[in-house]
């Protein structure tokens, strides 16, 4: 999970959401620098760019094990919402459908950064939330929650 990091300094009002996840999503869509990631994530609304089943590059040597999504975030100071909790989810269960044994383990860019399988590299990553942070695990907790309200496993 990332966080797209324009750097707006608008505050996050479900305006500026909207604009900064159609903003990375074009972004996404216009790469020429190699990077990729199967899906941007808005509040309830989703961006798929590339098939469940190309993994792209956008974690280093983590990029291989897991779809890459990338939440529409400005700042760390933005708080993921319900809607892109529930957005996220059904990209994943969507990608279940490709990936019937795809682990919901959802570790953030920040998790990653400096690990043995992001290849030892510390890039300084905070996306979504800084690593080992108590919002990285919330969020994983809500992802958790909605997955469990579904009744899916």
């Amino acid at each position: 999970m990332h966080g797209s990091r324009s750097g707006s300094t608008a505050p996050q009002t479900p305006q500026a959401l909207h604009n900064e996840f159609v903003g990375t999503a074009n972004y996404a869509v216009g790469q020429v620098d190699g990077l990729g990631w199967n899906a941007t994530i808005g509040d309830d609304e989703i961006s798929v760019h590339m098939a469940y089943s190309v993994w792209g590059w956008n974690a280093r040597g983590a990029s291989d094990d897991f779809l890459g999504v990338e939440f529409a975030q400005a700042r760390e100071d933005w708080a993921v919402t319900d809607g892109q909790v529930r957005a996220f989810c059904w990209f994943f269960m969507q990608a279940r459908k490709v990936w019937p044994g795809l682990a919901m383990y959802f570790p953030t860019h920040a998790d990653l950064d400096g690990t043995p399988i992001y290849g030892g590299i510390t890039d300084g990553k905070t996306d979504v939330f800084r690593k080992y942070s108590p919002e990285s695990v919330a969020l994983r907790g809500r992802i958790a929650q909605r997955f469990s309200d579904l009744g899916y496993q």
